[in-house]
């Protein structure tokens, strides 16, 4: 099988899939889905992902109704799972933000929801306590996949809310047990100390064989038989996986883009969305999307960031103007390109 990878910083790329590969992607994910065999589940997520097919394997042989949703407005999301009452519901990050607005929809959509899936990308804790604040099950949680189209899912975290609340969204969790292992590397390739940041690379027997015509580009990420993911991050005494940046998006005077980015969407209920990116002189850059479209308030923006980094003037655009890839993530390199060359969408700044 063949899908497309993501493309958040180039030109989506053609993974070549082997059965041996999807095989054992498929068993741990079937493994983590028993605690909800048979449940209805509802799906909304690229069809040309190869999570979709994962998906499709992982329920379909336990029985589950599926509900297929190809509109991601709550507006058209919320009397579906009002009438279907999914116990599962997975889609990506982006929209599970915007689905915060079903907390509080008519006909409470999400009330039997026991366990949200979420891949593709780090989710924001606010999110996380959102959506689980909204479920009337007990035992509820969201679990969070991290991987990408190469490797498929190679760690593993499960929220529960109060989990959420105390709300570290930097950690992705840990290698999958007997399944996928994960270290941290310095430029050169070697091993580094647990808490030191590096190169995040991954081993595993789910991964491509290669890319379609595009042999070359395959093997620059191979470090023997570890796969770099091109993410930055740390791993703790414990083994748990801390995401940073991934290793394009880094801004010198910036610790963590992505920490940055939850701090500010956990203080500011009225984000959508919020993208930090090196603007044409290096400063970080923040480019903000408000869920009404309304301007955002300045005062509150200077209360919210009066102990982090300095960042140069908010811009506000329209979620819908912001380059994404098929899985809603922001393409940022595209962003910072459009925003050093003064090309903006911009509303408010």
């Amino acid at each position: 099988m063949i899908t497309h990878s993501s493309g958040t910083t180039d030109v989506p790329k053609l993974a070549v899939h082997c059965a041996r590969a999807l095989w054992n992607r498929l068993v741990p994910q079937k493994i983590m889905a028993l605690p909800v065999r048979g449940e209805t589940a509802a799906f909304c997520m690229s069809f040309v992902h190869s999570r979709f097919y994962h998906a499709l394997g992982t329920f379909l042989s336990g029985g589950s109704t599926l509900l297929l949703l190809v509109d991601h407005d709550p507006a058209s999301v919320g009397p579906l799972l009002a009438r279907w009452r999914p116990g599962v519901v997975e889609t990506h990050p982006n929209t599970f933000v915007l689905w915060e607005d079903l907390a509080d929809a008519p006909g409470a959509p999400l009330r039997d929801v026991r366990c949200f899936g979420s891949t593709f990308d780090a989710i924001h804790p606010r999110t996380v306590q959102r959506l689980l604040g909204a479920s009337r099950r007990r035992g509820k949680y969201l679990m969070q996949l991290y991987g990408q189209s190469e490797t498929g899912p190679v760690a593993v975290r499960m929220f529960t809310e109060r989990g959420a609340a105390r709300g570290n969204g930097r950690l992705v969790g840990i290698g999958i047990p007997g399944f996928t292992k994960v270290r941290i590397t310095n430029d050169s390739g070697a091993p580094v100390p647990r808490g030191t940041v590096g190169h995040i690379e991954a081993r595993t027997r789910g991964r491509i064989v290669t890319y379609q015509g595009a042999q070359d580009r395959f093997d620059a990420q191979l470090n023997g038989t570890w796969w770099r993911m091109g993410d930055m991050g740390t791993r703790s005494w414990w083994g748990g996986l801390h995401l940073i940046d991934r290793e394009i998006d880094q801004i010198d005077e910036v610790d963590s883009n992505l920490r940055i980015e939850d701090v500010l969407m956990s203080r500011l209920d009225e984000l959508r969305e919020v993208v930090v990116v090196p603007g044409a002189d290096g400063v970080a850059v923040p480019v903000v999307c408000t869920r009404s479209g309304a301007p955002l308030a300045q005062a509150r923006w200077r209360r919210a960031t009066a102990d982090l980094p300095a960042m140069g003037t908010p811009r506000q655009w329209a979620f819908d103007d912001l380059p994404r890839t098929s899985t809603w993530k922001i393409k940022r390199v595209a962003l910072a390109q459009l925003i050093a060359t003064g090309d903006s969408a911009v509303a408010h700044g």
